[in-house]
């Protein structure tokens, strides 16, 4: 390790402001990287299959580096799927695995996943190239909706639409979804609100009341936040306006469009009790005998089993909606939901706790449950019971207790919902990789990760400000022991030991302990970064600096490592027999 005056924080900040370039010089000094590239930039241009990738260990070592996904190098398995498999099918492993990362790394190599895994040409192209490493999509401006609600026949009931996804502009995804809600005196008004299918409470707040005639077409529109009408279009046609919050802070417009005024087309009621009403995709908590402060949720199908990465959010729910709606309160009114998110180290366990679908801080008890093999609950809090507790939360000084009735998960996938429909459609369509990009990104972590960077955390903090923005639930953040580590320390934890907890200690722990909401924007996360050197020169981590390639091979000047079975002559150097190996 160099000795250098230059605090951790003026070397991060030094190195941030041109990684690519830092990195690039260091993989020119570094010879294990220098060769491990120079050997990829020679072979890659030959690699034509997902076999031919695993086979090849050190171009596999190259290519997981630049996807951050050095952790999987042995699970090979997992990599065959990610490559063999479509990633624009519903069913593929990347899709519902709902994984980012995983997602990005098939759909850069989605020319073999498209062909099973080989392609008459190499998917590596050669220099910077003009593709991308992820497929993007053009910002959603309009979602459309054509469902049936339940007819006029009954008072007080509700639908929640299937989610569908919805991109804002910066091509990240959104899982937006609708909760209709029936007057208890009116049946032909409906309290209507979008949400974030996935309990990040990235679709601001929004509340609509939209009415009916009573043969079941489309008859009007109000904002309710605002208590203005909402004029429909020259054609007739009725839009409720919604935003979408990005990584950077700013919102993107999106109209939901529900169908043409005086028509059936689009959002139409039922015409009696007998004719079929759309079936509803996620259940709503309900008061208990009245009460605002005490709620059950019925029993739900949260996802599928052989899923992975899978979260299951109940439809918004305002505890005093009679109260509210009575009183004609529009703004300021609590909703909440149960958030249920697999356990990422055990696909058949799931945690359990409250959240504000919109936003406010929650302070919420967390459960954990398992299925067995056909779906049905098998354990709770680790042991073996159907007895779950009563899950507990503190919003905006209010408690509320939610009694949970046992979930269950599909044994088989769901069919493809049509309820909603986006209008984003591919930007930028993936049929190669560039090799200069994975050359970069590969160096980028191995400039991230080398002895100085690791000493005194300045790699972290780097990697921290590079992959942050694109996390958005506390799983997503704990599956990355990087960005964990950094989070465990600004959050006054020590890594050593809190890595002993158990999981569900830790996630509850870390809860209380991350607001997403701050960290969205550049100078959000860098601030953070900066906080995590901060703490370290104040309380020094132990470094537990890994044996690189060549101390793994013998790479010093004794003759007991392996590299001495490869050359028996002393004056040979490390260097030169280490690039034999390629």
């Amino acid at each position: 390790m160099a000795i250098t005056n230059v605090s951790p924080v003026a070397s991060y900040l030094s190195a941030i402001k041109d990684e690519s370039l830092a990195a690039s010089n260091y993989a020119k000094t570094d010879i294990v990287t220098k060769q491990a590239v120079a050997a990829f930039e020679k072979k890659a241009s030959g690699i034509t299959s997902a076999d031919a990738l695993l086979k090849d260990y050190s171009s596999l070592q190259i290519v997981l580096g630049a996807f951050g996904m050095s952790q999987y190098s042995n699970a090979t398995a997992l990599i065959k799927d990610l490559l063999t498999q479509d990633p624009t099918s519903s069913t593929s492993l990347a899709r519902t695995s709902q994984n980012a990362t995983w997602l990005a790394f098939a759909d850069a190599f989605a020319v073999w996943g498209k062909n099973k895994g080989s392609s008459s040409q190499t998917t590596f192209i050669n220099g910077s190239g003009s593709t991308a490493l992820s497929t993007t999509y053009t910002p959603t401006n309009t979602l459309t909706m054509a469902a049936t609600l339940p007819s006029a026949n009954a008072k007080g009931q509700s639908y929640t639409s299937p989610s569908v996804t919805a991109y804002d502009d910066l091509s990240a995804p959104h899982q937006v979804a609708l909760k209709w809600l029936q007057s208890s005196s009116d049946p032909l008004s409906w309290s209507v609100s979008a949400y974030d299918a996935d309990g990040n409470a990235l679709v601001a707040a929004n509340a609509f009341q939209v009415t009916f005639n009573s043969d079941g077409t489309l008859a009007s529109a109000t904002n309710t936040l605002t208590g203005k009408a909402i004029a429909a279009s020259a054609s007739g046609g009725l839009s409720l306006p919604i935003t979408l919050n990005d990584a950077e802070g700013s919102g993107q417009s999106v109209s939901v469009a529900i169908g043409t005024v005086g028509t059936a087309s689009g959002v139409a009621m039922a015409g009696n009790s007998y004719q079929t009403s759309s079936t509803s995709e996620a259940v709503s908590l309900q008061n208990v005998n009245s009460s605002i402060t005490t709620l059950t949720m019925p029993s739900a199908t949260l996802g599928t089993l052989g899923g992975t990465g899978q979260t299951y959010v109940t439809a918004p729910f305002d505890p005093a909606q009679s109260t509210n709606d009575a009183n004609n309160i529009s703004l300021g009114r609590t909703y909440l939901s149960v958030k249920w998110a697999q356990d990422p180290s055990s696909p058949d366990s799931w945690n359990a706790y409250i959240i504000d679908p919109y936003g406010s801080n929650v302070s919420s008890t967390l459960i954990s449950v398992g299925f067995d093999d056909s779906g049905n609950l098998l354990q709770v809090n680790g042991q073996y019971s159907h007895d779950i507790p009563t899950l507990k939360a503190t919003v905006n000084g209010v408690q509320y207790a939610v009694s949970i009735q046992p979930p269950q998960l599909s044994t088989s996938s769901q069919p493809a919902q049509t309820v909603l429909t986006t209008d984003s459609t591919v930007k930028s369509t993936v049929n190669g990789v560039s090799v200069d990009q994975i050359v970069s990104d590969y160096e980028k972590q191995q400039f991230e990760t080398n002895d100085d960077n690791t000493d005194n955390g300045v790699g972290n903090a780097l990697y921290f400000t590079r992959k942050m923005a694109s996390v958005t639930s506390i799983n997503q953040l704990m599956s990355d022991s990087t960005l964990l580590k950094v989070v465990e320390t600004v959050s006054g934890y020590d890594p050593s030991t809190f890595g002993a907890l158990d999981y569900n200690q830790q996630l509850r722990m870390l809860t209380s302990k991350v607001d997403f909401t701050k960290l969205k924007t550049p100078a959000q996360i860098q601030k953070y970064a900066e906080q995590y050197l901060t703490m370290l020169q104040i309380n020094p981590q132990p470094v537990d600096t890994p044996s690189n390639m060549l101390d793994l091979f013998g790479g010093d000047t004794s003759k007991q490592g392996i590299l001495a079975l490869f050359d028996d002559n002393s004056s040979s150097s490390s260097a030169s027999v280490y690039s034999a190996l390629f």
